[in-house]
Parts: structure tokens; C-alpha cells; sequence
């Protein structure tokens, strides 16, 4: 019978090491040593088995790896660098439900931490200028799913979707890009002929700022265009055209 008891493998102590703990959840543990100096492959393998020495037998920590920048945006939300490769976890940097620019913007941003430059500005109003002048609108799209809650409820937000679909061949369990137009009605991207809610799309940008907002201060860097107290400061922006 279990008993619900997890035998530990021997009681021991882990020594003081000083270390800073850089990042903590329930599931990892990264800490670098104070004066930022690498740890040897030696050491790595030490820690680690003093580590899973104080642990419950089924409980075993695995080594990810060393990184040369580690970056944390938010709970489970990491940037790694190990000097070479570029890794990034969590969902929200890989979101599918990200528009394609979005992802496009939060990879940018994130290169320019890693090779150290902020020039986050410069990266942010590049996208305000391409809404301001949007050619390709699916980069900016919402993706939905046709669920039956969908055609059925009577909520606004599906009936806009429903709306949406009027005279076209799609049904239940298909999968629609979409975008508000200025009319605060939603159109599907293959109908895109021009009409779009840009205050919308500003606004879409600045929340997909807020990543960022542990790490930088982003007011600091990036503007909501939304706002009409800042549609003067749009307005100096040059259209590359």
C-alpha cells in the first residue's frame, strides 16, 4: 500500500555558496555565482549532485545548461543565450495566438537584449509605421476557431465572428484570420480592401510591450499611439514611403 511518504535518499546539507539566485519556480532553479565568473564543468557536476542529494529519490534535477544571458520576462517566461544559440520559453513569446507581427516585434526586442542595444524605440516605431500604412493586414490578424459556442451564443464578440463569415464557405471547426475595421466590425483578412481600425492595431502594439515591462521601462521606450494626448507625437514619425 502507498503510504503517500516519499523516502529521502540521506540527510544532508547543502553548504553556503553565496550564489545569486537569478531565477526560482516550481520546477527549475538558476543562480550564477556573485562576481558573475563562469562556473567549470567540474563544478556543474558537483552542484548538481549536491543538489539531488538533499531530495526525495524520485525528485532529480537535470542540468539545462550554462548561459551567457538569461533573461527572465515573467513567470516561465525566458530568455537564454549560451553565447552561440538563442532559446526562449514560454507562452508569451510563443503564443500561437500571437499575430505574426507581434512575434515578429517581441523577437526583435529580444535580440537587441541579448547583443545589448536598446534601441527598443527605433524597433517599436518601425511597427508603428507599418500600420500606419498596412499592406499586408494577415500579419496583423487575429486567428479564431469556428466552435459551435460560436454560431450559438449570443454574445457580441461571436456575433461579430458570425457576421464575419456571412457568405462564406466557412463551418464548424475551421480555422479564420481576422481584423476590426474602422466601423468596429470584424472582416476576414482575404477581405481586406484598405479598411482598418488603426487605433486598434496601436493599442495591440503597446499591450504587446508589456512583455517587457519587468525588464526595461517601457515607458520609457515605447508609446500608446491609441491615446489621442500622443496623436501629436504620431505625427512626427516620417511615413517611409
Amino acid at each position: 500500500m502507498n503510504t503517500g511518504r516519499i523516502p529521502h535518499k540521506r540527510k544532508t546539507k547543502m553548504k553556503t555558496n553565496n550564489f545569486t539566485l537569478v531565477n526560482c519556480d516550481t520546477d527549475s532553479i538558476s543562480i550564477c555565482k556573485p562576481d558573475g565568473s563562469p562556473f567549470t564543468p567540474e563544478e556543474e557536476i558537483s552542484l548538481l549532485e549536491e543538489l539531488n542529494s538533499i531530495f526525495p529519490e524520485h525528485i532529480n534535477f537535470a542540468d539545462d545548461g550554462t548561459f551567457e544571458k538569461f533573461i527572465v520576462l515573467k513567470a516561465k517566461n525566458y530568455i537564454m543565450y549560451d553565447g552561440k544559440k538563442l532559446s526562449v520559453k514560454g507562452s508569451g513569446l510563443k503564443s500561437s495566438k500571437n499575430e505574426p507581427a507581434i512575434k515578429e516585434f517581441h523577437m526583435e526586442i529580444v535580440n537587441a537584449m541579448i547583443k545589448g542595444e536598446t534601441n527598443y524605440t527605433e524597433i517599436y516605431n518601425k511597427y508603428v509605421k507599418e500600420i500606419r500604412n498596412l499592406k499586408d493586414i494577415k500579419r496583423w490578424c487575429s486567428k479564431k476557431t469556428l466552435t459551435q459556442k460560436v454560431f450559438e451564443s449570443p454574445r457580441p464578440n461571436e456575433a461579430k465572428i458570425r457576421d464575419a463569415i456571412v457568405n462564406s464557405e466557412y463551418v464548424e471547426g475551421d480555422k479564420i484570420y481576422v481584423f476590426f475595421k474602422q466601423d468596429e466590425s470584424l472582416c476576414l483578412a482575404e477581405n481586406f480592401d484598405g479598411d482598418y481600425n488603426e487605433d486598434r492595431l496601436f493599442n495591440r502594439l503597446y499591450s504587446a510591450s508589456k512583455l517587457f515591462s519587468k525588464v526595461i521601462t517601457i515607458e520609457d521606450y515605447f508609446v500608446n499611439y491609441k491615446l489621442k494626448k500622443n496623436k501629436t507625437k504620431l505625427l512626427e514619425i516620417p511615413l517611409d514611403i
